[in-house]
Formats: C-alpha cells, sequence, structure tokens
C-alpha cells in the first residue's frame, strides 16, 4: 500500500475512532506512521496523564488498528503548554482545541 493511500486511510480511521473519545484535557492529537510498520500517537494534555488518558488513546488506536493492521503502536500522552507550532505534529494532527483567550473577544 503506497503511503499517500496509508495516510488517507488512517486520517478517516482517525476521525471515527475520536468520536466521542475528546475530552476537555486533550489540547491536541497528532499521528504519525511509517507504512504500516509503526503508528505512532501523541496526545497533548493540559495536565500530566493520568492512567485514563493511556486507556483512552489505547481505545482510539485499538480502533484504527481495526482498520489497518500496524506491526508496531506507540502511544504517548504528554503534558505540554507549549504554542501548537512548537509541538510535535508528527505527520499531521488529527484534534486541535481552540485556546483563543476569550477575552480577547469581548473587545
Amino acid at each position: 500500500m503506497k503511503d499517500i493511500e496509508i495516510r488517507t486511510r488512517l486520517l478517516i480511521s482517525m476521525q471515527r475512532a475520536l468520536l466521542g473519545m475528546i475530552y476537555p484535557s486533550i489540547r491536541a492529537i497528532a499521528v504519525g506512521f511509517n507504512k504500516t510498520e509503526k503508528l505512532k500517537v501523541i496526545c497533548y494534555l493540559d495536565r500530566e496523564p493520568i492512567e485514563y488518558d493511556y486507556e483512552n488513546i489505547n481505545d482510539i488506536t485499538g480502533e484504527v488498528c481495526s482498520d489497518i493492521e500496524f506491526v508496531k503502536v506507540e502511544e504517548v500522552c504528554v503534558f505540554n503548554l507549549k504554542p501548537f507550532s512548537k509541538l510535535d505534529n508528527l505527520d499531521s494532527w488529527v484534534y486541535i482545541r481552540q485556546e483563543k483567550d476569550t477575552a480577547d473577544l469581548l473587545v
């Protein structure tokens, strides 16, 4: 399978897998892949990760792996408050929450 086909299938699969799985502590989710050899998912949080975060990301990657058979899966949950432009988005962002300060909207 070509990389473009894998990327397309991965993004569609991630979109489906993320339905109902996003909660307020998640700032962003990035995905990367190396053919079907490896899938990597990074979940950026606004607090230190807890067991629930790892369970959630495992459920998400499990859904993706039911669509695409990756040989290896790496799941990372990390606390990071840096601007999105300073974070590693691997191959693609699949989720980024809005973080504009609402005080800016009142002016």
